[in-house]
């Protein structure tokens, strides 16, 4: 039984409810959506074409420059690159133009770029730096060098084992084994055998004698 005076306030909250469009019902909420995987770029290769493992000499005055050619992961020369050598600050080392330990250049067409550098009194092993960046993209890579208090300037001299040069020596003398029986063998045949002549006009064949 419902009670005189609250039917009213019920048929209206009732008539609210039916009137209510469906659509103001709570929409669902977008699904997140995950972000884009990035991309990661591709490092540089910086090839040592001059200098590695080089001695240079401290009374000359004259080191190995270094020379590098930086490439893509496709093997292409890069242009423009930045390349920055540095040497050890002390110990072992060299200078560069204003007595400085680094130096910034960029590669060139072919992708190379140098490094020409003075060397310091102190004789012994010492490591180059070698960074190539280009937008996000850096390689890296290391050049060995020795100052030396000789004269001599470049790469290591490598020697021949002894067994390589005792199989040249046996060559030769077999070579020379061969030559001289065929000698012995035309001086001892019949004389009617025709000859050679060297002079100083070419070679002239005789007939027999």
């Amino acid at each position: 039984m419902i009670v005189p005076g609250i039917a009213r306030p019920l048929c209206a909250i009732l008539a609210a409810l039916l009137a209510a469009p469906l659509g103001s019902a709570q929409a669902p909420s977008p699904v997140p959506q995950s972000a884009a995987p990035q991309s990661i770029p591709s490092a540089l290769k910086i090839i040592v074409l001059e200098g590695n493992n080089a001695f240079n000499s401290i009374p000359l005055g004259r080191p190995v420059t270094p020379i590098v050619e930086v490439r893509d992961d496709n093997d292409f020369p890069v242009e423009g690159a930045t390349v920055v050598f540095t040497l050890p600050s002390s110990g072992p080392s060299g200078v560069f133009p204003g007595t400085r330990t680094s130096l910034t250049t960029r590669s060139d067409a072919r992708g190379q770029a140098a490094a020409p550098f003075m060397v310091t009194g102190t004789p012994g092993k010492f490591r180059i730096q070698v960074t190539a960046t280009i937008g996000n993209r850096k390689g890296e890579t290391f050049i060995d060098q020795t100052n030396t208090t000789s004269t001599y300037i470049g790469r290591p001299i490598v020697k021949k084992p002894w067994y390589k040069k005792w199989q040249t020596w046996a060559i030769v003398g077999a070579a020379a084994g061969v030559g001289l029986g065929v000698g012995l063998t035309r001086g001892g045949g019949s004389s009617s055998s025709s000859g050679v002549t060297i002079t100083s006009g070419g070679p002239v064949f005789g007939g027999p004698h």
